[in-house]
């Protein structure tokens, strides 16, 4: 049967970056990105509390203060570097919430990049790193986040993405440095440290030298602020002061606070709690972490995203003052998780599903599950992926002869 003139343009071979595309992959990548850019249009009139209550008005105040200039005084919680950010929009935007909401769809789709970049890393796969690509673009809780809620989430975990995908192409330099650079936007990046630390005691990528990037990085991105006038301790203590903000065991994200009581509004023991919390935390880690020092496992691509995934939901659930979006990390490694075995998917959807229905009380004022529920659904997906680690840790492990 003779090949239609569709059949052949759509199967030319296209090769990028040594990998071997055709054309149809990019018919389908350009239709993605153009209808999850649709998608994402339709909730840009949306404005949330948070864009009312806080976005809007530091952007009015910017402007009323001389744009750059105003980086001088402390107009926000936020970092420096989002503060860049929403200065320069203070120039060039006529509508702030589009604005806004357009940097972190930006984001969306860098960090779409480098899913597919990290799932081809681990499976060799063009079919499986495009449809990572599609999860990510199309999760519930991405476009919610910044297209219906105008956060900017995915600005710190694309910097995380970009991280980790250098941390498996074996350049620690490289990797820490964009984990520096999701520092400067965000306290969350180190939920990915504990892995990170892991990694560096079983002589994996990471060395301790290229950690300096992390002040270093973190003290240039508060220079601009400093030469606008404002005072440079106050600018590098912006994490201290914002920890301050939430003293619950949980703002309503569904952790272990949530099953004892410790959640917004309701304090019984804030303080106490927190402070057990923090050293239950270091505890659980410090386990795995000898656990695996003291394992002579062979650190393969599952084992390693396997592992990144348990260490960030261990330290979201048991880590106190957790707020409802910061298990925004973790949806994105569920999606990479998934994608190196299907039978995973429901996995990556429970942890996305978890989210959705956390972030619902905010979004929409309607509880749909109560928060311990989700919080004994969240502790069952990470039991399952503890489970699976614990499998691939007994599969590879070396004997020594």
């Amino acid at each position: 049967m003779k090949e239609r003139m569709i059949d052949q343009i759509m199967n030319k071979d296209i090769k990028i970056k040594g990998i071997d595309f055709k054309v149809v992959d990019f018919a389908f990548i350009g239709c993605l990105f153009i209808f999850a850019f649709v998608i994402r249009m339709n909730l840009f009139p949306i404005e949330s509390a948070d864009y009312y209550g806080f976005l809007q008005k530091w952007m009015f105040e910017i402007r009323e203060n001389g744009g750059f200039w105003s980086l001088g005084m402390e107009i926000s919680n936020y970092t420096s570097p989002y503060m860049y950010i929403m200065t320069i929009l203070s120039y060039i935007s006529t509508n702030d919430l589009y604005a806004l909401k357009l940097v972190s769809v930006l984001f969306e789709y860098i960090g779409a990049i480098a899913i597919f970049l990290i799932v081809y890393e681990i499976t060799k796969s063009k079919r499986r790193a495009i449809l990572g690509m599609a999860a990510l673009l199309l999760s519930p809780t991405v476009i919610l986040d910044g297209a219906y809620w105008c956060q900017c989430d995915m600005i710190y975990t694309c910097f995380l993405l970009y991280s980790f995908y250098y941390f498996l192409k074996d350049n620690s330099n490289k990797s820490m440095i964009f984990f520096a650079i999701s520092f400067a936007f965000k306290l969350q990046s180190l939920f990915l440290l504990p892995f990170y630390m892991i990694m560096w005691l079983k002589r994996k990528t990471i060395l301790l030298r290229h950690l300096l990037w992390v002040p270093v990085i973190y003290v240039a991105s508060a220079v601009p602020a400093w030469i606008a006038g404002r005072d440079l301790k106050n600018v590098l203590s912006v994490y201290f002061s914002q920890s301050g903000y939430y003293p619950w065991g949980t703002l309503q994200y569904p952790n272990i606070y949530a099953l004892i009581g410790e959640a917004m509004p309701d304090m019984r023991h804030a303080e106490e709690v927190s402070g057990a919390g923090l050293y239950m935390t270091v505890i659980l880690l410090g386990c795995i972490a000898y656990y695996f020092y003291t394992k002579n496992v062979m650190l393969t691509e599952d084992v390693m995203v396997t592992l990144a995934l348990f260490t960030v939901a261990i330290t979201v659930y048991s880590l106190p003052h957790m707020h409802d979006r910061y298990g925004f990390f973790i949806d994105l490694l569920a999606i990479v998780y998934s994608m190196y075995k299907g039978k995973r998917l429901p996995v990556a959807c429970g942890f996305i599903l978890v989210s959705l229905l956390t972030f619902m009380p905010y979004l929409i004022g309607v509880t749909i599950v109560p928060i311990q529920y989700l919080a004994i659904g969240q502790l069952a997906l990470i039991v399952y992926v503890g489970c699976d680690l614990y499998k691939q840790v007994s599969e590879y492990t070396l004997t020594i002869q």
